[in-house]
């Protein structure tokens, strides 16, 4: 019996220990899922969002050998599932990266959707990566705003020790993610946030994640575009950031012509704004390569 109780005793507090650890991790993993919109409102949103977005299917996306599947895995635990473009030249022969082009999608949107779209910034000398936001087709994890924020600020994180130059691209949602990336201190050279919301406060969120909030006092790596034929966020809904990062030194777009990211009717519009973001990402200040 002394012996019993003894071991008893003595595993008592490892066993106590080990509840502690799993519980606090439980608990953080909680905490990044947790609304901060309005626990109805956001889970609602979120859930509209997503359900407008098509099934993933990989044979839309894995049509070149340059294309391969790809996932990262946060820090807890959630699997995010997306693709990399690897950069190539114009014989579609791989090339050293110069660095790396991050994507942040819209929220009805999914990876394999887009990523054979951006041949034109691979085949410019870099690795091109898009995710699926965790709870979007094959990417695990629940659907939160706060959640996907922080995942993103860990990618880049991550691709930072990997490429010398860095460039984030976020489209609608995708750009009010990165700025938030970007106000949280995330190291990049430069950024091309496309038809952002300038708040999500009118929402019900707090005002800490507007992407007005998050525009560094020097502005001047980021290129924000809007388009004045945006029917999805209308100009009342992006302006005040376009206007706030231009005062910060950021350049500033507000295409006469410029539907949403992706639903421009014209095909020449979007051949447009596709080299309006080549340029920025590949040419210098001096407009050299």
């Amino acid at each position: 019996m002394i012996r019993i109780l003894a071991g008893v005793t003595m595993r008592f507090p490892t066993i106590l220990l080990l509840s502690l650890i799993i519980v606090a991790s439980n608990a953080a993993a909680d905490d990044r899922e947790k609304t901060v919109c309005g626990s109805i409102q956001e889970r609602f949103l979120f859930w509209l969002w997503s359900s407008a977005a098509p099934k993933p299917n990989k044979n839309r996306a894995l049509v070149s050998p340059l294309i391969e599947q790809t996932e990262f895995t946060t820090s807890d635990n959630k699997i995010l599932r997306g693709y990399k473009y690897s950069s190539h030249n114009k014989d579609q022969n791989r090339t050293q990266p110069k660095g790396y082009v991050l994507m942040a999608l819209g929220n009805a949107m999914i990876a394999d959707q887009i990523i054979t779209s951006l041949e034109y910034l691979s085949s410019r000398g870099y690795d091109v990566y898009i995710f699926n936001y965790r709870g979007y087709g094959d990417s695990e994890g629940k659907r939160r705003i706060n959640a996907i924020i922080e995942d993103y600020k860990e990618i880049i994180t991550f691709l930072n020790t990997k490429y010398d130059k860095r460039l984030l691209y976020g489209i609608s949602l995708g750009g009010a993610v990165i700025m938030n990336a970007i106000g949280s201190g995330v190291k990049y050279d430069c950024a091309i946030i496309d038809s952002s919301p300038s708040k999500f406060s009118d929402y019900g969120c707090p005002e800490k994640i507007d992407p007005i909030r998050n525009i560094p006092n020097d502005a001047s790596k980021i290129f924000v575009i809007t388009g004045k034929k945006d029917q999805v966020l209308k100009s009342n809904m992006t302006s005040l950031f376009r206007i706030e990062a231009q005062q910060r030194g950021a350049r500033v777009l507000d295409g006469d012509d410029f539907s949403h990211p992706y639903m421009d009717q014209d095909p020449e519009v979007q051949k447009a704004r596709m080299r309006l973001i080549l340029d920025y990402f590949t040419k210098a200040p001096d407009g050299t390569e």
